[in-house]
């Protein structure tokens, strides 16, 4: 018997079996003796038995149907939403590339070079365009000398305003010592 058992055993877990063989199996593994493995497939068989013998009742029809006709508010994704966030991302990252490609570019743009051979030349250079500042110094320099001139005159009238007013005096003596002549 413990042969034939092994054997349906064997056939059962490699799903070999038929409905007769496993009729026979169930039998033999109620009849054998109990060790550890005849009580792992008994409380198997145990199993299937049990769950074989329940039957849904019209309850669980009725909440299976209402599940499936129940509508479930459904999200609306919208392309353009997220076209619209990842397009605005994007135009991020461009700015902070152009800008920072830009900034290198100004970067590199004022490095200062050498512009002249020798320090000689240098100087001859820096000589000549003191020259042209200290020609511009001057002529603004003789141009406020002018103004400054104007202003002067401006005291030498009142100095003939003045002399005009001894003149008057002058005359009033002549004609008084005419009086009293």
């Amino acid at each position: 018997m413990d042969s034939r058992r092994a054997e349906l055993l064997e056939k059962y877990w490699e799903a070999e079996t038929n409905l007769e063989d496993e009729r026979e199996l169930k039998r033999l593994i109620k009849e054998a003796q109990a060790t550890e493995e005849i009580e792992e497939v008994k409380a198997l068989f145990d199993h299937f038995d049990s769950e074989a013998k329940v039957e849904l009742d019209e309850a669980f029809d009725d909440s299976i149907l209402a599940m499936i006709s129940e509508e479930k508010e459904t999200k609306v994704i919208s392309i353009s939403g997220y076209f619209k966030q990842y397009a605005s991302i994007a135009a991020a990252v461009i700015v902070m590339l152009v800008s920072g490609y830009m900034f290198v570019q100004q970067q590199n743009q004022y490095t200062s070079e050498d512009t002249f051979e020798t320090p000689e030349e240098a100087y001859a250079e820096l000589k000549r365009q003191l020259l042209v500042v200290s020609n511009y110094m001057n002529k603004g320099n003789n141009t406020m000398n002018e103004l400054a001139s104007l202003g002067k005159a401006g005291t030498e009238v009142q100095d003939l305003t003045k002399m005009s007013q001894a003149s008057e005096g002058l005359e009033l003596l002549s004609e008084m010592n005419v009086k009293n002549n």
